[in-house]
């Protein structure tokens, strides 16, 4: 179960923010984004946190071929973390953007399906099929 303490942190995040750092402090304390979320959501409704949320198991990671966690507006993510040429066309090509299911990065990405995705932040691989 997190602490009073971690659940007014993510309060006082914004959306986006908030988002990512689900994913964070779930994998600091063995427990999925999901499980994070819907502590704090119970936190900040007033409620109780449910008794499952406090013997979390750990997670792994996502299987390949998974479906994406859509971002809604993919126009705030353009990255630029490649300048070549290549790269340019392949940020020109951005339609979507999804979260990293591993570290929650937003992943800018074309509608192409399978798509087989390299994090630029964590490194990881993933394959979405929709």
């Amino acid at each position: 179960m997190l602490s009073a303490d971690v659940l007014a942190k993510l309060d006082a995040m914004d959306e986006y923010d908030r988002m990512l750092a689900f994913g964070r402090i779930g994998n600091e304390n063995r427990m999925s984004a999901a499980d994070v979320e819907a502590q704090y959501n119970a936190w900040k409704g007033g409620g109780s946190v449910p008794e499952s949320f406090i013997s979390a198991k750990p997670t792994t990671g996502p299987p390949s071929g998974q479906t994406a966690n859509y971002i809604e507006d993919a126009s705030r993510f353009r990255p630029s973390y490649d300048p070549s040429r290549e790269g340019r066309a392949r940020q020109s090509q951005i339609e979507q953007a999804v979260m990293c299911p591993f570290c929650n990065s937003a992943l800018g990405i074309p509608s192409t399906r399978p798509i087989k995705v390299k994090c630029p932040s964590c490194l990881t691989e993933s394959t979405f099929t929709s």
